[in-house]
């Protein structure tokens, strides 16, 4: 099932956590990260992600035990979404110098890279809004 708002609101899926709850059913799955590695995306950077027909899943770090995430979420957005105008509150000239990009190399990114930088200046918090509840654990290895 899936709960869609119109005003820049994120997408929210709500699916079986027990389908995506190790890092070899995430990868059978198709789900990447911003490591090469999928276990350290999610564990060290708390992000990753799966594209489908029309929306981006995200999986986002929501708990930490000492320097790893250990506790997730999951929010979805549309493929189309326009970041400069679903997030214009952001200032996107911060954002880009933050991650070293001018203007026109951090609009040719692709949804996921934006995402990420935003995520990485604001936070996961201010991205993809609150989580009001525990989570779901990931395993290494299953």
């Amino acid at each position: 099932m899936t709960l869609q708002t119109t005003h820049k609101k994120p997408i929210i899926t709500i699916m079986k956590t027990t389908e995506i709850d190790t890092i070899t059913k995430l990868e059978e799955n198709g789900y990447i990260g911003t490591d090469a590695c999928l276990a350290t995306s999610l564990f060290e950077y708390g992000l990753a992600w799966k594209e489908e027909e029309k929306q981006i899943e995200f999986i986002y770090g929501i708990g930490m035990e000492d320097c790893d995430y250990n506790r997730f979420d999951r929010c979805s957005f549309e493929l189309d979404l326009d970041v400069r105008k679903d997030f214009d509150w952001a200032d996107f000239d911060e954002v880009e110098s933050f991650v070293g990009l001018t203007s026109q190399e951090f609009d040719r990114l692709p949804l996921p890279q934006k995402i990420a930088d935003l995520v990485s200046y604001y936070g996961f918090e201010n991205i993809f809004g609150s989580s009001y509840w525990e989570g779901f654990e990931i395993q290494e290895n299953n």
